[in-house]
């Protein structure tokens, strides 16, 4: 079954279940709106939109908190919003019309998403299908060579949690985040490549692959950090470098290493309060080479419950139409005040990630990476997943 058969193939198989209709909405890269997934069957004037405000409408309000909402039409009839889940990656979401809402209907709707996700990811590695249906624009070359190297935004396990995000998702030529988690050890890497052209986005898919190839070989951060920087000294000319913040935490005891390359501190965060910012003497940029000198292993014990957010300096230094930074008062406060309110971290970071944007009326000065991790956070797996005690939200 090609993709792009989704939505007609499920909502043939559907029917048995009870489900009169089905259609599958995907988010935008910048997750501001959800967009049909083309169907075969849709050519007439009742077609429904194909694109949704996640911000402003009902199936939005699925996606951000990940709930199922319902409405009822004149006919007595529901349209039901189910959110679309990879494991705690959200992708968009259903829209079923039902005859009823009881909790039978409802394990079948999610069964149904559930479903869709694991094709929707499957078949994404062969198919441009997902990939077009996620832009509302051309990417520039450098964004679509470093999204192709990049983890997902989200990822979850009952000790740890990590969302991140990236503008301008379009012409982004620099910035990059990776993260990849073995036994107890989650290693984090945000680079920030000097920069916004193709070269800097070759800069950061190198660091990037760099990483993995250490870490995939057993390496250690003074490992990780020494590859890197010979692939960039040894490729590019001296003008071009990457700062970066390369960590590691054992997820088992909060212990974090790390060693910054040139690269803003990461705050860390406490009982929605900023503890500290991790400041320690930086190493030089990656790809300028210091001799001999190794780059220190700084070390933190975090405890249960923090939040450590890391961020490249585009997201602080933007200015806004009074030509005032954004700052960094600024960004911690949005953290803690969304985390105060229950808001769970990956839309925490899409929300934070559009004020960036917004504050400097849509045109960024420079790349804007965002990644929050938290150690412990307790209720991250029921914030993230889809269960079937969850709220049922109507209008």
């Amino acid at each position: 079954m090609p993709l792009e058969a989704l939505a007609d193939t499920f909502g043939e198989r559907a029917r048995p279940l009870g489900v009169l209709q089905l259609d599958v909405y995907l988010a935008d890269l910048q997750q501001r709106h959800l967009r049909r997934l083309p169907s075969k069957r849709r050519d007439g004037p009742d077609e429904p939109p194909a694109t949704l405000p996640i911000d402003t409408t009902l199936a939005g309000r699925a996606f951000q908190s990940i709930t199922v909402h319902k409405v009822q039409d004149d006919e007595g009839l529901y349209r039901l919003w189910v959110p679309v889940l990879d494991g705690t990656e959200r992708l968009g979401v259903l829209e079923l019309i039902v005859t009823d809402v009881g909790e039978a209907t409802l394990r079948r709707c999610r069964m149904l998403a559930s479903l869709a996700a694991l094709v929707i990811v499957s078949k994404s590695a062969y198919s441009d299908v997902y990939s077009q249906v996620q832009r509302t624009r051309l990417l520039a070359m450098q964004a679509e060579m470093e999204w192709a190297f990049m983890a997902p935004p989200t990822f979850a396990t009952e000790r740890v949690l990590v969302a991140a995000a990236l503008e301008p998702a379009y012409e982004a030529g620099g910035d990059a985040y990776d993260y990849s988690l073995l036994g107890d050890r989650l290693s984090v890497a945000v680079i920030d490549a000097a920069g916004h052209d193709l070269t800097a986005g070759l800069i950061a898919s190198v660091a990037m692959a760099g990483c993995r190839n250490t870490r995939r070989s057993g390496g250690d951060l003074l490992d990780l950090v020494d590859c890197v920087d010979h692939a960039i000294a040894g490729q590019f000319d001296e003008s071009r470098f990457a700062t970066a913040l390369i960590c590691e935490l054992d997820i088992a005891t909060g212990l974090l290493t790390w060693v910054v390359c040139g690269h803003p501190p990461p705050l860390l965060i406490r009982e929605n309060q900023v503890v500290k910012e991790l400041v320690r003497e930086p190493h030089l940029p990656l790809g300028i080479r210091c001799g001999d000198v190794p780059p220190v292993v700084h070390s933190e014990q975090l405890q249960p419950g923090d939040r450590l957010l890391l961020y490249t300096d585009g997201v602080v230094e933007g200015r806004g139409a009074d030509g005032r930074q954004f700052g960094l008062k600024r960004l911690s406060d949005f953290v803690i005040r969304n985390s105060a309110r229950g808001m769970s971290a990956p839309e925490t970071v899409r929300r934070l990630t559009h004020a960036v944007v917004d504050y400097q009326q849509g045109r960024l000065s420079d790349d804007s990476t965002i990644l929050l991790l938290e150690w412990m956070s307790g209720d991250a797996g029921r914030q993230l997943t889809l269960r079937g005690d969850e709220a049922l939200g109507s209008p």
